[in-house]
């Protein structure tokens, strides 16, 4: 009798041992299920109010369609020939205009963002790194849609500390963005989009 109450004191004390440990990890797990949810809806310290706002503008945004992607083509081609005279501050006037109208076509925020951080500064070499990000994007948004227009798809192998970068012309004739009158002619024509 006397091993039997003992066995049976030893499997109350062993399920309530396991269900104390179970009841720990089930809590741990729920405290960081919800600190995980909250921190992912908070916006970053570093997120300005206008990210916001152009995510509530991209929301309204009409889809891409030959008439808005001949107007981003159009600005960022300005912004391009900037760039090729190492003017910062035109630079920065023309990226102004072209992140209005990226805004305004959807799916294209990360390229919107890329013309803020450019009409952000007049340094043409901040300007000219975010338009390494800025060009992949535009390109890929003029492969899409057709706007009537040649558009030059080119490319220097130099730009980018020797790792490339490519852009948009309206013209065959190579004008380097990424090195202006330093390499102006640094390049060569890699596609054409006939639209």
């Amino acid at each position: 009798m006397a091993h039997q109450d003992l066995s049976l004191l030893m499997q109350y004390v062993l399920i309530n041992f396991n269900f104390t440990i179970m009841k720990k990890i089930f809590t741990i797990a729920v405290c960081t299920a919800l600190f995980a949810a909250t921190a992912c809806n908070q916006p970053s310290s570093n997120q300005s109010t206008d990210a916001l706002t152009d995510t509530a503008k991209q929301a309204d945004a009409a889809l891409p369609d030959s008439g808005n992607v001949s107007k981003v083509l159009s600005s960022y081609i300005a912004l391009k020939n900037e760039l090729v005279k190492s003017d910062g501050a035109a630079g920065q006037k023309a990226a102004a205009v072209l992140e209005e109208e990226l805004i305004d076509v959807k799916g294209c925020a990360e390229a919107a963002n890329m013309a803020r951080q450019i009409a952000a500064t007049t340094n043409v070499d901040e300007q000219r790194e975010a338009f390494l990000t800025l060009s992949k994007e535009v390109i890929t948004l003029a492969k899409g849609i057709k706007t009537n227009t040649t558009t030059y798809v080119a490319y220097c192998p130099m730009a980018n500390d020797n790792k490339g970068g490519y852009w948009l012309s309206d013209k065959e004739e190579i004008r380097n963005p990424y090195f202006g009158d330093a390499m102006l002619e640094c390049g060569v024509v890699k596609e054409v989009l006939k639209n």
